[in-house]
């Protein structure tokens, strides 16, 4: 039998995509956006709906958070400023980590959800947080990372033979609108052959690819130069000094391609590597607060979005970041790059879908779309409607969340 449809409804509906609704709602039918208009309209049209009518409030589009790490805690992060320092001192901590992986994962989902996140892109060691991700109701996809250092004795093509199939056994059985991908960690983690392996069975699959690009000063001096701190993080890294940037060298390794999300970008990002970003392809995830942090640069994400490389917002993870707040990220980077809130607002959820691949699902309220929105304790009244309802989300004015048609959130019952 089919759901019954309901309509959301609020004194304000911000499409992302489309002019501003006052009294506007969105009819949802199995899931999807059949209708966006006046409430009075949809009421009139659909006697049967069920109505959820939020005063005073204004829905906006979910969240789309590009790049974030589920599986840490607040409170006992490793210390910031230098970046190979902070990794050390989480690598020392992975034994003990086990023990509270899973709880912190769920933990972070919900404070995600609570801050009207519906569609997260997740980066974990070979796929270890898609349980919490799968049960949290959020839409997403995990990346699965993995290690050559872990596979001792194991050729490139092993290797990439190895995750391929510990992907293609994550991705049975999973929920409608969660997936399992691959992610190539980062350009001193994964050796240049494992890497281009990797790559190649992705796409050859249909697969998205994550990685971690330009994160860190340690990471342009290891690539170009083969020096630094990061020569002996994981064991022995000996495919260092490319005299590349890392930009560049993730091209050279075939890394970079239109289903491939780059995260970070922080670091020395030329306007030539600009320029290989765009002509691959491949999309940028922000994560400025994680990069300040780590004192890792800022990413030149508006010459980004100018030369037409498609760019979302990240959270990172807990210990590198302050929250799992996308709104809150996206504030950030608005008074950080000078943008304004229709902006802003737009990198926090189309911008994010877009640079996913997935802008024809989510990211805005649209027919035919999946109806993935928040609800924001917020009633804008100034020239910038859009800046208030980002700053209402970001401060914790979150009154509800829904994805794929559903209510995962709603403070009313907390």
């Amino acid at each position: 039998m089919p759901d019954q449809p309901v309509i959301y409804s609020a004194s304000l509906l911000m499409p992302v995509s489309g002019p501003a609704i006052h009294d506007g709602a969105i009819l949802v039918r199995e899931g999807r956006i059949e209708s966006v208009g006046a409430i009075s309209d949809l009421e009139r049209d659909n006697p049967a709906a069920e109505v959820r009518h939020f005063p005073r409030h204004t829905i906006i589009p979910g969240a789309v958070n590009a790049h974030a790490h589920l599986g840490f805690r607040h409170g006992d992060a490793p210390e910031g400023g230098s970046f190979s320092n902070w990794l050390a001192g989480l690598i020392v901590r992975l034994p003990e980590k086990e023990a509270w992986t899973a709880e912190a994962a769920r933990t972070s989902a919900r404070e995600a959800i609570e801050a009207g996140t519906t569609f997260m892109a997740e980066s974990s060691p070979y796929g270890e947080c898609l349980p919490q991700l799968a049960e949290s109701g959020m839409a997403g996809t995990v990346y699965a990372e993995f290690f050559p250092g872990d596979y001792e004795g194991a050729s490139p093509e092993e290797i990439s033979n190895s995750i391929v199939q510990k992907v293609s056994e994550l991705r049975k059985g999973l929920p409608e609108r969660v997936d399992c991908q691959i992610s190539v960690h980062s350009p001193y983690t994964v050796d240049p052959e494992s890497s281009r392996l990797a790559a190649r069975r992705a796409r050859d699959l249909g697969w998205g690819l994550a990685v971690h690009v330009s994160e860190s000063p340690e990471e342009v001096e290891f690539v170009r130069d083969g020096t630094g701190g990061l020569t002996d993080i994981f064991g022995s890294n000996g495919w260092g000094g490319t005299g590349l940037s890392p930009v560049r060298y993730a091209e050279s390794i075939e890394l970079l391609a239109p289903g491939t999300i780059a995260a970070h970008l922080a670091t020395a990002v030329s306007e030539e590597d600009i320029e290989v970003l765009a002509r691959t392809g491949a999309a940028a995830a922000h994560c400025p607060r994680s990069n300040e942090f780590l004192n890792c640069g800022v990413s030149p994400v508006p010459l980004m979005m100018e030369r037409g490389v498609r760019v979302g917002m990240g959270t990172d993870g807990l210990w590198s970041s302050p929250s799992m707040n996308l709104f809150e990220e996206t504030l950030f980077a608005v008074k950080l790059h000078g943008f304004d809130g229709a902006t802003g607002l737009e990198l926090a959820t189309l911008g994010g879908a877009g640079a996913l691949g997935i802008g024809n699902e989510t990211g805005s309220l649209e027919n035919g779309k999946w109806a993935d929105l928040a609800v924001v304790d917020v009633l804008p009244a100034s020239g910038d409607p859009a800046r208030e309802a980002l700053e209402a989300a970001a401060g914790g004015g979150v009154a509800a969340t829904v994805a794929g048609g559903r209510l995962i959130y709603n403070r009313a019952d907390s």
